[in-house]
């Protein structure tokens, strides 16, 4: 019994040992969490550049007195026409990727871009690959990288990096440093936004803001404009909305502002697309807790076969942006009643 224990031990120690060079090849080095590929902070980073075979994408990082913000510029480099579809019969096969009509895209980054910009600077990596040979690096998708990444940081000079495949089932990839010859092992989440940019990255939010932050909402229609207030916005069981300078209940307001807070923008308007005549319809505007003021405007339009389309802009979309027609349409048909609501 106590040999076969042993035994056991040392086949099970052989393995380990084995699965220990294994995950750690190619000459890997052990850097505790992480390891700074390129040093900075956040506000330094003025213009990122993502190329591949299918995207050529640059965000670039601008400042209005709301604060910095990312502008994205998407150019498709190819169509995922002809891309294999997932296997039907097999229930693991990831997702279809969403096909790309090939047009140029130029928009605000959201919250997605965000969090990719954070990750780059500092750009930092799980791992530092040491050895790598030129047979290896094509193994690792380096030998004709997939995609080149540049970061330019305020008052530097830019720096590139390349782009190599996939490893350990798509949660990191390999990064290489021109310049210094490493190979890195970065998290697929700091590059996956930028490789799917022009899906990902879009801001899709009229206003930015929290519902639990906004302190009050005032809206207009024509002449006709109402106000009200947020009670116990910190406390699910007990919010609601009210008309200004009022404690009673407000439940006509409050299910317009669901809605209103709930519109999403379905698209930016590029250049040559907007219609020629748009037609204001109404506008509401949202006061923050910390007195913060956005106001979102809200307009109609017909294409070219006389379909409605509905359109906003704000402090916060920075643009002209597309809205989805049946939840902007009922806003708008609810207009009078949330005004009616709310006179005084």
């Amino acid at each position: 019994m106590r040999r076969a224990v042993i035994i056991y031990a040392l086949v099970l120690g052989g393995a380990l040992v084995g699965a220990y060079r294994v995950w750690t090849a190619p000459g890997e080095t052990e850097v505790g969490e992480s390891v700074t590929v390129l040093a900075g902070s956040a506000d330094e980073l003025e213009r990122v550049h993502y190329r591949s075979s299918k995207l050529d994408l640059s965000i670039e990082m601008r400042k209005d007195e709301l604060g910095r913000y990312g502008w994205v510029r998407a150019e498709p480099q190819g169509t995922t026409a002809d891309e294999p579809e997932p296997d039907p019969a097999n229930p693991h096969a990831p997702p279809p990727a969403p096909k790309d009509d090939g047009t140029v895209q130029e928009f605000k980054a959201g919250k997605a871009g965000g969090a990719a910009l954070e990750g780059l600077l500092p750009f930092k990596a799980k791992r530092v690959l040491e050895g790598v040979t030129d047979d290896k690096l094509v193994e690792l998708g380096l030998g004709e990288p997939e995609a080149t990444l540049e970061i330019v940081r305020a008052g530097r000079e830019p720096v590139t990096f390349e782009i190599g495949g996939n490893v350990y089932g798509g949660a990191n990839v390999y990064v290489r440093d021109p310049a210094s010859g490493k190979v890195y092992v970065v998290d697929a989440k700091v590059i996956r936004p930028l490789q799917s940019g022009k899906q990902s990255l879009p801001d899709k939010e009229l206003v930015g803001v929290e519902t639990k932050l906004i302190a009050a909402l005032t809206v207009q229609g024509g002449e006709a404009s109402a106000q009200f207030e947020q009670h116990n916005p910190d406390d699910p069981e007990a919010v609601y909305w009210s008309t200004a300078g009022s404690a009673e209940k407000n439940e006509t307001a409050a299910a317009w502002i669901d809605k209103a807070l709930r519109m999403r923008s379905s698209g930016y308007v590029q250049a040559g697309e907007q219609p020629a005549s748009l037609e204001p319809m109404f506008a509401f505007a949202i006061t923050t807790t910390d007195r913060k003021l956005v106001r979102v405007e809200v307009l109609r339009g017909y294409d070219e076969d006389g379909e409605e389309q509905w359109f906003a802009k704000s402090e916060h979309t920075r643009g002209l942006v597309k809205l989805q027609k049946a939840l902007a349409g009922e806003v708008s048909t609810d207009l009078a009643n949330v005004l009616d609501s709310g006179a005084s």
